[in-house]
């Protein structure tokens, strides 16, 4: 009987043999049928190595699931061994994948040609964990603190940047942020948005949530007329546009604090009267807390100043239908 072991080299596969006989047998095949040939266990191979990013030369990614080491030529390893927990996971995540092309999308109608299949590629994008960005930041932070989620993004960013593999987007890191101050942890919140806005320094969005989040600290630490006095101190030093106290308005107004929102919806309006998101912000507040007429009024009155402004005309309608 002859046996074959398959290693992985750069872009195909060679093989061991060990006896003499007619018929060939991989040993341990779990997943890919008995007779899978010698190019399709390549295939196969190779499409792991790259949907988890591993390396390919001299067989060095194999080890993320199969048994060897460096140090012993490849042909030496125990690859069958189910040793590795990385091994037994990847088993369940080819099933995985078996079944959703070939049980669930290929059910579906009205498909593209060529059709859309699953991949490795598909979750894990060329890494090893297929975790989200933000679920890798909060994992951590729980781990170890701020320090330890800021060090992360760094390193992922330097190794990822430009790829798949995370969403470096400003508004991925925006959120985890915000769940900090949600909880209470301004100075971490503020710690990822100054991140944010250091490696986004042309996005005006990262600099916006950076002081938005120190307004809502100044909030919670000294009330929300020590908020207004630093916005207006932010206006006159730094330069703040509408949408920063119109964020900070109704994050409170969410949090149940209507009246501190309506006070920072008015101080915007007060500050930008010229300007549609603190109209209309204040508007749609005064609305939610019953005063319906003076909303419309608010709406009608803009548009005497902006005619021809055709977001104002659909939310003045809308407003309409519903009294």
């Amino acid at each position: 009987m002859r046996s074959f072991r398959y290693i992985l080299t750069v872009g195909f596969v060679t093989f061991s043999t060990l006896g003499v006989a007619n018929t060939q047998e991989y040993e341990n095949l779990q997943v890919l049928p008995q007779d899978v040939s010698q190019d399709e266990l390549s295939r196969a191979m190779l499409e792991n190595l790259r949907g988890l990013g591993l390396p390919r030369r001299q067989s060095e990614g194999c080890l993320h699931c199969h048994v060897g080491d460096m140090e012993r030529p490849s042909d030496n390893w125990d690859w069958a061994s189910d040793a590795k927990p990385a091994k037994v996971k990847a088993r369940a995540m080819m099933v995985m994948v078996n079944e959703i092309n070939r049980e669930h999308l290929a059910k579906l109608e009205a498909r593209v040609d060529p059709a859309v299949t699953v991949r490795c590629y598909t979750c894990h994008a060329g890494r090893t964990d297929p975790r989200a960005l933000e679920d890798v930041l909060r994992a951590a932070y729980r781990e170890g603190g701020i320090d330890n989620a800021v060090t992360r993004y760094r390193e992922l960013r330097e190794r990822y940047f430009g790829g798949d593999a995370y969403d470096f987007r400003v508004g991925v890191l925006a959120g985890v942020a915000f769940e900090l101050a949600g909880s209470g942890a301004f100075d971490d919140a503020i710690a990822l948005a100054t991140l944010n806005a250091d490696v986004n320094p042309s996005v005006p969005d990262a600099r916006r949530i950076w002081m938005q989040l120190r307004l809502a600290r100044t909030a919670q630490q000294s009330g929300i007329e020590g908020a207004l006095a630093a916005f207006d101190q932010m206006r006159a030093s730094e330069g703040v546009e509408p949408a920063l106290l119109d964020g900070l308005g109704w994050r409170l107004y969410r949090q149940d604090q209507q009246e501190e929102a309506l006070a920072v919806f008015r101080h915007n309006h007060q500050q930008f009267p010229d300007e549609y998101i603190p109209n209309e912000s204040l508007a749609d507040a005064l609305w939610l807390q019953g005063e319906r007429e003076t909303a419309i009024q608010m709406f009608e009155a803009w548009l005497e100043l902006h005619p021809d402004h055709a977001m104002a005309q659909r939310r003045l309608a809308t407003l309409r239908s519903r009294l």
